[in-house]
């Protein structure tokens, strides 16, 4: 069986079903989003986001442990906070001793857009690019990006996602630059003057940071079903 996820009927929350078990909900609250902001003083919901971690159901917890997987879920409300979109904050995943993990996303309702940057030496930024997402799309986040995830849409964003039970993630370095390399909103993207460099946005497709296949399943059942095919993502 797959995993039950559903949105309210008052379009803002995330709804489980009776056999679903998470760990404590975490709420982001706009002073907490401030640090990220390109202007830190908008205005805008007070709740931003709600992320609840190790997401499974009752008969599963023992096989995502087995995997050392984690499945978590992200709501982003709709709106703005100023004149950007929302977003839950730019951070970094990593794993023991510091090396770099990736991640697999997908979108269960809404639409978004997921931002990457990579940074070098001297607060540099080497890449940086854009991916814009709808209810359904799948992406690898690649290794040692920085990500950040904008609800561009008039309902939530619900995007769930899994990465390594040993990943870290790291969100202080990037408010001490105010956020990503770019800031977005309704008006287009514009660039953070707190980085020494910042190169050209680019635009990708959904489909070229595609996952593997999960096997004609949603992402929680596809792990399961074809766990070889996402051992990447725990590398030990």
């Amino acid at each position: 069986m797959s995993l039950h996820i559903g949105v309210g009927e008052d379009g803002t929350v995330v709804q489980f079903g009776p056999d679903v078990l998470h760990g404590p909900e975490q709420l982001w609250y706009l002073d907490q989003v401030r640090p990220f902001l390109e202007n830190p003083d908008s205005t805008g919901p007070t709740l931003v986001a709600r992320h609840f971690p190790r997401v499974w159901r009752l008969p599963d917890r023992a096989r995502w442990q087995g995997l050392h997987l984690e499945y978590g879920i992200l709501e982003l409300i709709p709106g703005m906070l100023g004149r950007e979109w929302p977003l839950f904050p730019l951070h970094l995943h990593r794993g023991p001793r510091r090396t770099p993990f990736s991640a697999v996303i997908e979108v269960i309702n809404g639409q978004g857009g997921v931002f990457m940057q990579r940074v070098g030496s001297f607060d540099r930024v080497q890449e940086a690019s854009v991916v814009w997402v709808r209810q359904g799309d799948r992406l690898l986040l690649p290794p040692g990006q920085g990500h950040t995830v904008m609800n561009v849409g008039s309902e939530p964003l619900v995007v769930a996602e899994v990465h390594s039970s040993d990943t870290v993630v790291e969100f202080d370095e990037w408010a001490r630059h105010r956020g990503a390399a770019y800031y977005f909103g309704p008006q287009g993207a514009r660039q953070n003057p707190h980085y020494r460099a910042v190169p050209v946005l680019k635009e990708i497709e959904a489909e070229l940071l595609a996952p593997p296949n999960p096997g004609g399943h949603d992402l929680y059942q596809g792990i399961l079903a074809r766990p070889e095919r996402f051992h990447f993502l725990h590398p030990y």
